[in-house]
């Protein structure tokens, strides 16, 4: 790969899809350190709230014997340094991190004198999960165990909500950190219901994190989906208009009701026996309201004059569409509740935000963004396909919003783009008067 890329004024950048790659430095198990810069012609990472660690794929053209001459073996250190200088801003915009090269595959010998292949790669927590196990008697909120559990992970740099709902006591039984973590989430509630995420961003390491936390977080920009530019490049305002431009927008609208009805998206009931009483409590109904925080103003689905296909119900009215079986044992312990006392009271609302997390959801592709990360919440703008006149309204307004970041894929290759899954629970606008817009404008 070119150490830099194109469209440089000195050691600045005139777009925001510029870069410049200062460190690539393979670390082998003799502890030499070798500059891999001008053998990596791609670098792809990857990080997701559903995915504990980042990772990434360094896609080598090796000509100089790279795998014999330094006896590589599947295991050594990379640490990557990625700068850029917006033409705006004498500070530098950094990506840093290490990462542990946990497969090399796609070896080719395409011709002769050179081999490519990949070196797949992971964060060091990730290869430290795979040598332990946890277990044993935890205590305190499930955001505190989980805190725990990152420490024997060896995480430098986190940022755990330790307040998730309720003091609980609990029994890990012998389980990877990750798949502990994962076991522990499922029973992981902000006091209103809210579901917790465990992931890793490039920008500010290891986070737990509730839905709530990313709703109340201010957004970070508008990105706007508009076929030209209005600056040209030079222009100072050139940089931020296409930091802020999609490129590209494909959606999966996720816009079935029928799936999301069968989830206990909308409305659920909750039973719960209690082992060691042989108590068979009150179900628990579930509607969806204002307890839901959203997004946007309004909520997923309309008020409808026919409710037929639901059974004449209202679609937060069929409860018994969705059940939940819970086992609770409330004298396991002198003290708080074992792990599942948490679902009596959350099991339902936490669903409803799952299920509903991605009722719109769009992948768009924009020009890299050094402060972008998943978590992060930005403003949307779309325009609509048929644009009229020139004093109509052009917005989408359904499609247009707040929005979620739920994955990036950073890549660098002859520029510096993201790939960025978008998702939102809720509309910007009432169902019913998008459509009665929409009708009229016809």
């Amino acid at each position: 790969m070119s150490r830099n890329t194109t469209r440089l004024f000195g050691d600045k950048s005139l777009t925001p899809s510029s870069f410049f790659l200062s460190r690539c430095v393979l670390t082998t198990s003799d502890d030499q350190n070798i500059d891999i810069r001008e053998l990596v012609t791609n670098i792809t990472i990857t990080e997701s709230l559903y995915m504990g660690s980042i990772d990434a794929e360094f896609i080598i053209l090796d000509g100089v014997n790279l795998l014999e001459e330094f006896k590589i073996n599947g295991d050594e250190k990379i640490s990557l340094e990625i700068k850029r200088k917006p033409i705006d801003n004498p500070v530098n915009e950094v990506h840093k991190h290490d990462f542990y090269i946990s497969e090399v595959i796609n070896y080719a010998r395409a011709r002769p004198g050179s081999a490519s292949y990949i070196f797949r790669c992971v964060s060091k927590h990730a290869y430290i999960n795979n040598t332990l196990t946890v277990s044993g008697f935890r205590d305190g909120t499930i955001g505190k165990i989980i805190s725990g559990i990152c420490k024997d992970l060896d995480v430098k740099n986190s940022d755990i909500n330790e307040s998730t709902n309720k003091v609980v006591n609990c029994i890990i039984p012998r389980l990877r950190p990750f798949a502990a973590i994962k076991w522990l989430n499922n029973n992981s509630f902000t006091t209103t219901g809210a579901p917790f995420y465990f992931y890793e961003t490039l920008k500010e390491g290891v986070k737990y994190k509730s839905y709530e936390d990313f709703i109340d977080s201010d957004p970070i920009g508008t990105y706007s989906h508009k076929p030209f530019f209005d600056k040209t490049i030079g222009d100072p305002e050139y940089f931020n208009e296409s930091k802020f431009k999609i490129r590209k927008v494909s959606s999966e609208l996720n816009l079935s009701k029928y799936i999301s009805t069968g989830e206990g998206a909308f409305a659920s009931t909750t039973h719960s026996i209690d082992i060691s009483t042989k108590e068979y409590k009150e179900p628990k109904e579930f509607a969806y309201g204002s307890k839901i925080k959203k997004l946007n103003p309004h909520k997923p689905y309309p008020d409808r004059a026919d409710n037929s296909q639901y059974g004449g119900k209202k679609i937060s009215e069929i409860k018994s569409g969705k059940n939940y079986f819970i086992s609770e044992n409330k004298n396991a312990y002198d003290k708080n509740g074992n792990i599942n006392s948490t679902l009596r009271d959350n099991l339902s609302t936490g669903q409803s935000y799952l299920s509903t997390e991605d009722t719109l959801s769009h992948d768009i592709t924009i020009s890299g963004n050094f402060d972008l990360e998943v978590g992060n919440v930005i403003n949307v703008n779309v325009e609509k396909t048929n644009i009229g006149d020139k004093g109509q309204d052009h917005i989408d307004k359904m499609q247009s919003g707040k929005y979620i970041i739920s994955t990036i894929i950073h890549k660098f290759g002859d520029e510096y783009t993201q790939q960025v899954e978008i998702k939102t629970n809720s509309f910007n606008a009432k169902l019913d008067d998008i459509l009665k817009v929409n009708k009229d404008e016809k």
